[in-house]
């Protein structure tokens, strides 16, 4: 076994990755500001029909008078639904009297977050949750990741754009999806390369039980008319 050669090898594909990582760390601050002003443009069009997003850029560093813990390294730019009313609430009547919580939907997120452990881009959609329902907290879906800085352009951007509101259209209580929204949800879930390994809480399918069992008897409907068919020869 020739082991110079095995390393040899090895710190090609070392050298070929790190330079990877040099390249998307320095590019950063461009593809940053490129998604920040997308999401704002977007944002300020939204304003138009009366939909408030929120837009929130890159932390580089954790301001110096600011207390608590801070992710260092790593960075992302962050657009979200503002939090609205859903009309409903809780209302708590005890001896002492009554406390009511309206229900209040913080909206759902579309994130674009950077690593430079392994210079990747991740796109993530959180779902929107309850005031009243904070415990039960989904965890935000992987729409998609990628290695290649160069894909961040603003058609890449704006197409995130489009499939986070299909995202929100069948995840928010104040939205209506159509049909198609529903299936696409549902194979961006399955789909979902955590799913996939099974880093997931519970594992996400693609159809239910009875849609399986459904589309089982229709399948089967061809073998049955052969069947018949060839008795019929017989």
């Amino acid at each position: 076994m020739n082991v110079e050669r095995i390393w040899r090898k090895e710190a090609r594909k070392r050298k070929a990755n790190d330079f990877r990582k040099d390249r998307m760390i320095r590019n950063r601050p461009i593809h940053a500001q490129r998604a920040v002003e997308v999401f704002r443009a977007f944002a300020l069009e939204a304003e138009k029909y009366g939909v408030y997003l929120i837009v929130r850029e890159p932390e580089w560093s954790p301001k110096p008078d600011t207390l608590g813990e801070f992710i260092i390294g790593a960075s992302s730019v962050h657009i979200r639904f503002g939090s609205e009313y859903t009309g409903e609430g809780l209302l708590t009547r005890t001896s002492d009297g009554e406390t009511t919580r309206l229900d209040l939907e913080r909206g759902s997120e579309l994130i674009i977050h950077h690593s430079p452990a392994d210079g990747s881009i991740q796109v993530f959609f959180e779902y929107p949750v309850s005031n009243l329902e904070e415990e039960n907290r989904k965890e935000p879906l992987l729409y998609t990741f990628t290695y290649n800085t160069d894909l961040l352009t603003n058609d890449w951007l704006i197409s995130l754009l489009k499939r986070f509101l299909a995202f929100n259209r069948v995840e928010s209580r104040l939205q209506h999806p159509s049909y198609l929204d529903t299936w696409r949800m549902r194979w961006w879930r399955f789909t979902d390369v955590r799913n996939r390994r099974g880093y997931l809480n519970s594992f996400q399918h693609l159809l239910t039980p009875w849609e399986l069992l459904l589309l089982a008897a229709v399948a089967t409907l061809p073998g049955f008319a052969i069947i018949q068919w060839l008795w019929g020869k017989l």
